[in-house]
């Protein structure tokens, strides 16, 4: 599968092609007027301080800063510590430094999208430059040009780039895991592995499992893989090289889980607990009783942790003391493992916003563009507007979905004793693990709580098993006509 033979600089000719096709798609559909972003929904507060950057007008109503318009201006303000726990705000920090060199007054959202333009152009370049190889060089450009067509067209979606131009986490996350399986094509597809490719696959896993506190335990995940290329050199120092690797992921995991905010795990408690759990749950008063909670906070069941005006207020001190100092996710997750069938109910709630790559009810304009409230573009959506009108609605059939995935893994790591490629086979399952991971782990840590938008990395882990589906078929075809056309 990995010859490096001449065929190489045919990949490396469209891995530049690629990289120029996607730029200027960029350029074309998000930073030319009318620029095109995503409205706060009340998250971008989480990076403001610690960032320096601020609202330029925050007198403007509350619709029109949170939801109805992509903001392209932002100010500048003080920094502080403190608060939101993630590595993406190193990547906002250095983009505002950027920012005040062209600009010290006014901080333009597209110096940010073009900070992940360049890091999701150097990714799919990566990818597609590392190729699988065919025996024939007409064979090897016909793949590699399935694979930067398909890149292109799926994670160069308008639902996938219009995040670029704001400051959620999502973006950062996405090119981290792009760059993740960049880096193992790479290396695996290399004789001798370097260990400046190494540390990008150390510093992309690293970004995903601290994008987010949720994403952390994937951290220990990529350690075993990481772990796993310790065979692909016999070298002393490329084993220190690793091992160092395994270490810096898995500290940095549990360092992740460990300082997260007590403010933090108590919201994520109250939305999973009573906009989880007791959420349309059929006998409130009896799940209440399993979890140890008193009867009169039955009136808060279905309420979320930032609705108003319930009636008993979420930080009320009695509250947390009776119930969110009690209990924990643990309890959460062993709740479900009791009532597969209502984990069930919570999985088809999941799957029923699983294709939703972008929040439609966010607007991607600036007011300045002069389009209605909440207008969103759809230039260049064919692959989310596919996925989220054909796409299935139910849970067992993504769980079918999933088991083919791994059978058909499981059948080409059996059936192939090269080290490289089980790594890319054990890469792909990973993958598919945290797309998983991230379709569970939000159900059990936040409840129904924002679903859409915490279902973004499985739509990204779920794109890439498309990708790798897609590209494996071709690719096997070509080996059997190869194969046949020796004979």
């Amino acid at each position: 599968m990995f010859k490096g033979t001449v065929n190489a600089d045919i990949r490396k000719s469209i891995a530049i092609i690629t990289g120029v096709a996607a730029s200027v798609l960029i350029i074309v559909l998000i930073m030319i007027p009318p620029v095109i972003g995503l409205a706060d929904s009340g998250d971008f507060g989480r990076v403001f301080g610690i960032t320096g950057l601020t609202v330029l007008d925050p007198q403007q109503s509350y619709e029109e800063l949170y939801f109805n318009y992509a903001h392209q201006k932002f100010g500048y303000g003080g920094y502080t510590l403190g608060g939101y726990i993630s590595t993406h705000v190193v990547l906002v920090a250095v983009a505002g430094w950027i920012g005040r060199v062209f600009n010290g007054e006014v901080f333009d959202i597209r110096i940010l999208g073009a900070c992940y333009s360049v890091l999701y152009v150097w990714a799919i370049t990566l990818l597609v430059r590392h190729t699988p190889e065919a025996a024939s060089r007409r064979n090897t450009l016909i793949l590699s040009i399935l694979l930067a067509l398909s890149l292109i067209f799926i994670f160069g979606d308008i639902g996938y780039l219009a995040f670029f131009q704001s400051f959620f986490g999502e973006p950062f996350a996405l090119i981290a895991m792009l760059l993740l399986v960049a880096s193992i094509m790479a290396i695996a597809s290399s004789p001798s592995p370097t260990g400046k490719v190494l540390a990008l696959f150390i510093v992309a896993a690293l970004a995903v499992a601290t994008s987010k506190i949720q994403n952390a335990p994937l951290g220990f995940a990529f350690a075993l893989l990481a772990w796993r290329m310790i065979g692909l050199r016999t070298d002393a120092k490329w084993r220190k090289q690793v091992w160092t690797g395994v270490a810096v992921l898995a500290v940095a995991s549990a360092l992740m889980i460990i300082v997260a905010p007590d403010r933090l795990k108590n919201t994520n408690l109250y939305q999973s607990i009573f906009y989880g759990v007791l959420k349309d749950s059929p006998h409130v008063a009896k799940d209440m009783e399993e979890l140890g909670i008193p009867e009169k906070y039955a009136v808060l069941a279905g309420t979320n942790y930032f609705q108003k005006d319930t009636a008993i207020p979420q930080k009320d001190p009695v509250l947390r003391q009776e119930v969110l100092e009690k209990l924990s996710h643990k309890d959460i997750a062993l709740y479900y493992l009791r009532h597969p069938s209502r984990f069930m109910q919570k999985l088809d709630r999941a799957a029923d916003n699983a294709m939703f790559i972008r929040p439609y009810y966010l607007g991607n304009y600036d007011q300045s563009a002069g389009k209605p409230p909440g207008a969103i573009t759809y230039r260049f959506s064919g692959w989310s507007q596919w996925k989220h009108e054909y796409m299935p609605r139910n849970s067992l059939a993504y769980i079918s979905l999933f088991l083919a995935y791994y059978v058909v893994l499981g059948v080409v790591w059996r059936l192939n004793r090269s080290r490289r490629l089980r790594l890319v086979a054990e890469t792909l399952a990973i993958v598919a693990l945290a797309g998983i991971f991230s379709c569970v782990v939000p159900l059990i840590g936040d409840g129904e709580a924002d679903l859409g938008k915490h279902l973004f990395m499985f739509n990204v882990c779920f794109d890439m098993m498309v990708i790798s589906v897609l590209t494996g078929i071709v690719y096997g075809g070509i080996r059997l006509a190869e194969r046949a056309a020796r004979r």
